[in-house]
């Protein structure tokens, strides 16, 4: 099959300002339901990845730019812009896209600041070097409530996947990495229990649509995302550049899945892989900066 032709600088142009006339339509709306109820109420209902005209549209928006453009990384359309630096209408476009991300993130991070969310925020002071095996916890499948003791004094290491929600793509994707690469895992001793801070009904739809097979143990109270210093942010989960990275996996036909209506969820909450040795002790220690921010199975097993 032909390679297709990469569009002239006229058609990027036309394409980025479609683009980003879409791009303040969402931001706009975002802003005026925002200030009509409250920011909490305004994060649960208006939101959603149902709702075409709610600020993840954008994701939707990237993917048609990608499509519009013929390509599809974020990565390659940076390259042909760059290429047709000499339009004048393409610079203005340009300028008019940059103006947008400045704004879109300014807008989250008035939300981060507006609901206290920058003082929850990644820090690696706030980590606990060991964990508690009293932890209480519950074992998803079950609904038995169990410890991290369970775990522990086995002589096997234990990697703690702890996700965002349970609707979030790249969460399950990184687990079905882990899901590969199991042997290689198995090789080095080292066990993976998922960690969700979701309820069970949610727990048990996530397992079905998934197919699982690691132990998944519910965290309601958040104590281990608490202990690695784990917080949530609206602006490193939608800021402008994760909306594009998003768009990518809408371009390669991915679906992201939709939560269940009748459970809350908390799409905020940043994630992260902890491994501890038998005792406890933390030996390696990822917290994610965004959803797509989750460590390769090499990262993890070269820190053992």
């Amino acid at each position: 099959m032909a390679e297709q032709a990469q569009p002239n600088a006229d058609s990027c142009a036309k394409a980025l300002t479609a683009f980003v006339g879409n791009g303040k339509s969402l931001l706009d709306l975002a802003e005026k339901e925002s200030r009509e109820v409250s920011l909490q109420e305004f994060i649960r209902q208006k939101i959603r990845i149902e709702q075409k005209q709610s600020l993840l549209g954008l994701i939707e928006a990237g993917a048609a730019l990608y499509k519009s453009l013929s390509v599809k990384r974020k990565n390659d359309m940076e390259d042909l812009l760059r290429k047709n630096t000499q339009c004048a209408a393409l610079q203005d476009a340009v300028q008019d896209f940059q103006q947008l991300e400045v704004q879109w993130d300014a807008f989250l991070q008035r939300l981060d600041d507006e609901l206290q969310l920058n003082a929850k925020t990644l820090d690696g002071r706030l980590q606990s070097k060991s964990i508690s095996p009293d932890v209480p916890l519950v074992d998803a499948r079950t609904g038995e409530a169990v410890t991290l003791q369970k775990y522990l004094g086995k002589g096997k290491k234990i990697l703690l996947v702890l996700i965002r929600q349970f609707s979030c793509l790249l969460c399950r994707l990184h687990l079905q990495d882990l899901e590969k690469n199991k042997s290689s895992l198995d090789a080095h001793s080292v066990e993976v229990v998922v960690v969700s801070f979701g309820c069970q009904e949610g727990a048990s739809h996530w397992l079905q649509e998934t197919s699982c097979q690691f132990d998944m143990l519910l965290d309601a109270e958040r104590k281990l995302y608490a202990a690695f210093g784990l917080g949530a942010s609206l602006k490193k989960v939608l800021n402008f550049s994760n909306m594009l990275r998003y768009a990518e996996y809408v371009a390669d036909n991915y679906e992201f899945p939709r939560g269940l209506a009748s459970i809350q969820d908390d799409m905020f909450q940043l994630g992260g892989d902890f491994v501890l040795d038998e005792h406890g002790r933390v030996l390696f220690s990822h917290c994610c900066q965004s959803p797509i921010d989750r460590p390769s199975v090499e990262d993890i097993l070269s820190a053992q």
